[in-house]
């Protein structure tokens, strides 16, 4: 047992007392607070864990209002467990309801400090963590006091700016010299080895080809319009991808959840895998027949085969890309070698001008921390198409606003459904093709793929790449019912105008 200085124990008291008085005067603030963690760590005394823990198995009861009767029922229902008092025992030993009631008439004349009183408790808990960990010199006052002095941001801000300060002559201003001449034979080794390929994309030769792969140190976007499959693309295409070649990876989530992650893997899997495809709509009714419990039980077996840490999922609650750094650099050294962002997009900002300007920043940050010289991982970010932005032909100049963040990509993919105009017989029918090689003669040759005018397809145009060239799009077709997206050919399509038309 760790013997805390008074300096982090003492002044939390009367903040951990006012936050229970808090808690259970508008039972609610449990929810708002039930994304952070909170343990019997974070206070001094047991009395306020007790009143924390209590509250918060009574609201996760639907229990709403906190009176004596209420509580009195609550606590004597509760079964006694073996050798250790009832919780009834330990809440007439603590003072009871009229413990509380004195701290609800206190916080009745501190109202609305909530936030105020936790940011406090979590301050002096971080001290406690850190002397816990030998990290901070007890015996200088004038820093405990300076440190006991700080709101939780300011002392925050102070061990970052620390951190990267002792660390700030690492890759700082570097500059190595080499001869250019030297090492030649290695040079030829090295790519003779593939050594420039990333790994390859889950049923995607053509698009593998041509993008060289997934691969680490390199930031790529994938940018469709909103509902065309964003999620649905990337779990196949890329989630399947780390699995099949045995790849670690982290997935960065705002707008998905994870149950409903997890659902979309063990369809896809069972579709793309195990080729037992699952009605979507299915998915979301429920009540399934034994045959749909089968192919989910199999495609389960299938993802079970790996680590269950094989594939680490973030759910980004409240979306700050500096989450997402913090993490990537935090699980490279566990060879977590590749990420996933869905959705990368500008933070919330008050003035336009401001919000383009950290997307800006935000994907050169990103870059900086995924980069060779840094962590050397391959991220995929998801962006949105700009609304009004989905022409005919799409290139970097359909990204809008957020133009700025294609500069820091290696490769942008960007991508919508063909038109109805665009099916075989039509004004704007386009000519699809895969390159088949001729045995007479050993030359590659086009050969013409029919599109299906009863079939749904998307289009997807390579609008930057830096290790191969623009000129070809690659075809996918696509099956919404059970989230399939099968790539089929090649097409080559020229830019007439920025026009949809």
């Amino acid at each position: 047992m760790i013997n805390y200085i008074d300096e982090f124990v003492a002044p939390s008291k009367i903040h951990e007392s006012l936050f229970i008085g808090y808690l259970w005067s508008t039972p609610s603030l449990y929810e708002k607070y039930r994304n952070h963690e909170i343990s019997e760590d974070t206070f001094t005394e047991p009395i306020w864990w007790y009143f924390y823990f209590i509250g918060n198995e009574m609201y996760a009861n639907s229990i709403r209002k906190f009176d004596d009767k209420t509580v009195y029922s609550f606590l004597t229902s509760r079964p006694k467990e073996v050798n250790r008092k009832s919780y009834f025992d330990c809440y007439n030993e603590y003072g009871g309801y009229n413990l509380i009631d004195e701290l609800l008439e206190e916080c009745e004349k501190d109202k609305g400090n909530d936030d105020y009183h936790f940011s406090e408790i979590q301050k002096y808990e971080s001290l406690r963590k850190f002397q816990s960990e030998s990290l901070i010199d007890t015996t200088n006052k004038d820093l405990i006091g300076k440190l006991t002095r700080m709101t939780l941001k300011q002392m925050q801000s102070f061990f970052q700016f620390k951190t990267s300060s002792i660390f700030s002559h690492i890759n700082c201003g570097e500059v190595v010299e080499y001869d250019l001449g030297d090492d030649l034979d290695i040079a030829i080794d090295k790519m003779n080895q593939g050594e420039a390929m990333g790994i390859p994309l889950h049923d995607s030769p053509r698009l593998s080809k041509k993008i060289k792969g997934w691969r680490k140190g390199e930031l790529m976007y994938l940018i469709l319009s909103s509902g065309v499959g964003k999620s649905s693309i990337s779990m196949e295409k890329f989630v399947l991808s780390l699995y099949e070649n045995e790849q670690k990876g982290m997935m960065f989530v705002n707008e998905e959840n994870i149950w409903k992650t997890r659902n979309l893997v063990l369809a896809t899997v069972s579709s793309k895998i195990l080729h037992k495809p699952i009605n979507r709509e299915k998915l979301i009714e429920g009540s399934f027949e034994q045959k749909t419990l089968d192919k989910l039980d199999a495609a389960k077996k299938w993802i079970q085969k790996f680590p269950k840490n094989h594939i680490k999922f973030y759910d980004l609650k409240k979306y700050r890309v500096e989450d997402v750094i913090s993490r990537i650099t935090m699980m490279k050294p566990l060879n977590y070698n590749y990420a996933l962002l869905d959705t990368f997009k500008p933070s919330a900002s008050a003035q336009e001008s401001a919000r383009w300007e950290s997307f800006s920043n935000a994907a050169q940050n990103i870059f900086d921390c995924i980069k060779p010289e840094a962590n050397n991982v391959g991220l995929l970010a998801t962006v949105q198409l700009k609304i009004g932005k989905e022409y005919r032909y799409l290139d970097l100049s359909a990204i809008g606003k957020s133009l700025e963040i294609a500069e820091v990509a290696s490769v942008i993919l960007m991508g919508r459904l063909l038109f109805a105009d665009e099916m075989p017989g039509k004004k704007e029918a386009l000519a699809a093709y895969n390159w088949v090689k001729n045995a007479l003669n050993g030359v590659w040759e086009k050969e013409k793929y029919e599109l299906d005018p009863e079939k749904t397809y998307m289009i997807i145009f390579i609008s930057k790449n830096r290790s191969g060239d623009l000129s070809e799009q690659i075809i996918y077709e696509v099956d919404y019912s059970i989230n399939s997206f099968k790539e089929v050919a090649y097409a080559q399509m020229g830019k007439k105008s920025n026009s949809m038309f």
